[in-house]
C-alpha cells in the first residue's frame, strides 16, 4: 500500500471514528456545561448536554428572529422613534403586556432589571400586531401577507424550543427558510 493510500485510510478511520464517539449517548459531549468552576454537566449527563447544544442552534435562530420581529414592530409603529407606538397595538395585548408588568414587579426580587414593554411582546403577539396594523404600517414594508402566515406556522416549533424540547433537522429547515424568507423580503 503506498503512503498516499494509507494517510487517506487514517483520515478516513479517524472521521469515522470520530463520528462514532459524536452519536454515542455515554460520551461526555466535548465542549463543557459548567455551573461552576469546576462542575461540568457534559460528563455527568452527557447525553442531556448533547441535546443541549443541538437545541441552542433552533433557539439562537428563534431568539433573533423574535428579537428582529419586535424592534421592527417597534421601529415600524414608532416612525423610527418620532410617536408613540404602544397606543397603535390592540388593547387586548396591551391588557396582556399590563399583567406581566404587574407580574415583574412582584418578582422584582430577581436581577432582571428594567425592561421595556416590548421586550414583554410574545412572538404570537408581535404577528398580530403586524396583521392588525397591516394597511396602515406594515403593507409597504412586508407586502406579502404570507410571511405572517409562514411566521405563524412556525410558532409551536419556537414553543417546542423553549419548553426543552429538541426539533428535528427538517422542521430546523423550516425555521431556517421562514427566516430566509423574511430576511429577501424585509431586509434586517
Amino acid at each position: 500500500m503506498k503512503n498516499d493510500d494509507k494517510l487517506a485510510l487514517f483520515i478516513m478511520l479517524g472521521q469515522t471514528a470520530t463520528k462514532n464517539m459524536k452519536s454515542t449517548p455515554e460520551i461526555a459531549h466535548p465542549e463543557p456545561l459548567l455551573i461552576s468552576d469546576i462542575f461540568d454537566l457534559s460528563s455527568l449527563m452527557p447525553e442531556s448536554v448533547r441535546e443541549a447544544n443541538n437545541a441552542a442552534i433552533s433557539y439562537k435562530l428563534f431568539f433573533v428572529f423574535e428579537n428582529y420581529l419586535r424592534e421592527f414592530v417597534v421601529d415600524v409603529l414608532s416612525k423610527n422613534g418620532k410617536e408613540s407606538w404602544w397606543e397603535k397595538i390592540p388593547s387586548d395585548i396591551q391588557k396582556e403586556v399590563a399583567d406581566i408588568v404587574d407580574n415583574e414587579e412582584i418578582k422584582s426580587w430577581m436581577a432582571l432589571g428594567s425592561r421595556d414593554k416590548s421586550a414583554l411582546l410574545t412572538y404570537p403577539q408581535l404577528l398580530k400586531i403586524i396583521e392588525h396594523s397591516w394597511k396602515n404600517y406594515f403593507e409597504e414594508l412586508v407586502r406579502d401577507r404570507a410571511l405572517i402566515q409562514e411566521a405563524r406556522h412556525i410558532t409551536h416549533l419556537r414553543n417546542t424550543i423553549c419548553h426543552m424540547s429538541n426539533i428535528n433537522t427538517e422542521e430546523l429547515g423550516r425555521l431556517k427558510q421562514v427566516m430566509r424568507d423574511w430576511f429577501r423580503m424585509v431586509s434586517p
